[in-house]
């Protein structure tokens, strides 16, 4: 009899313990993406972690050292999640089976790879993210957002100096981008450096960069305007992309040193035609003036003649 009374009171405190644990869906679900958003043709890997808050809201406690056996302990298994394609995102990971207890407080992630379409539109879309857990078998669905812009690294002409190319580098993107490096090229002419890295941007971010520029034959210098193409290399995540070539005219300046040599010739020849053409000019025209200044001879003569014959006269 005393045996059977021991065993009794197992079972009632067994199922005391059984009875204190309740069985509920985690209510918390956030998710993260790397890189944060798409461009076409990306791919992506998807964070989707799942809490278990309902010690949060006061309806139960954590299963921690000393807990009693009257508390209410929120618990619950997670059977599978699943996360369906579309046709403009491609989910590549398969469904998660079997992820164990999620107790109260409790947080598990789960990760899936997706890969955007090479013709995906810009914009903002939605996938289908579900659930299966708890012994009654709940099924829990949420929509993922998902952000995609076909945006590129942005290139413009900067103020250029005398000897060098200026171009601004901007990052008009939501997200931030890895390894930018800025490639030059051009026909006839030596860029320095031949590669210019800026390395990590952030949304909304401008570099100014400087590109010395040289002919690429050592006699001749630059003299005529030339067409110089500019095109960005970048990392999205880990996704490598490369923006369409950027393209701009380069004038050469004018080089004054060499303008000054042919120009003080040229002036001191004008100068000596200038004098040559006034003096000649001068010497024409007091030829040609007449001469009409009298004879001084000829006026002594003629007074003396006059006195003469009044002489007689008297």
């Amino acid at each position: 009899m005393k045996r059977f009374i021991q065993i009794l009171f197992l079972l009632l405190l067994a199922s005391g313990y059984a009875a204190a644990y309740e069985y509920h869906m985690p209510v918390n679900i956030q998710s993260t993406m790397t890189p944060a958003v798409l461009l076409p043709g990306d791919e992506a890997v998807l964070a989707i972690e799942l809490a278990n808050g309902a010690a949060s809201y006061g309806t139960g406690k954590d299963a921690g050292a000393g807990s009693s056996a009257q508390g209410t302990l929120l618990s619950t298994p997670l059977n599978r999640t699943s996360l369906k394609s579309t046709q403009e995102l491609q989910v590549l990971t398969k469904d998660n089976r079997d992820l164990g207890m999620i107790g109260p407080n409790d947080k598990i992630t789960v990760y899936y790879k997706i890969r955007a379409a090479d013709n995906i539109s810009s914009g903002t879309y939605l996938l289908d993210f579900q659930v299966v857990g708890g012994y009654d078998v709940t099924t829990i669905n949420r929509e993922i957002l998902i952000k995609v812009d076909d945006t590129p690294v942005g290139l413009a002409r900067a103020e250029t100096a005398t000897s060098t190319f200026n171009l601004n580098v901007a990052n008009p993107r939501e997200n931030t981008l890895n390894a930018v490096t800025i490639v030059p090229s051009a026909k006839g002419i030596i860029f320095s450096p031949d590669e210019y890295y800026i390395g990590t941007m952030d949304p909304d971010e401008v570099f100014t960069i400087s590109f010395g520029i040289k002919s690429e034959d050592a006699v001749k210098s630059l003299t005529s305007p030339a067409n110089l193409s500019f095109s960005a290399k970048f990392k999205n995540g880990d996704n490598w992309h490369k923006s369409e070539a950027y393209v701009t005219t380069y004038t050469p300046p004018q080089d004054n040193s060499t303008q000054s040599s042919y120009l003080l010739p040229a002036g001191a020849v004008a100068l000596i035609v200038l004098i040559v053409g006034g003096y000649m000019y001068r010497r024409k025209k007091l030829s040609s003036k007449p001469n009409n200044k009298p004879n001084s001879n000829s006026s002594s003569n003629s007074s003396g003649n006059s006195k003469s014959q009044n002489g007689k006269a008297s």
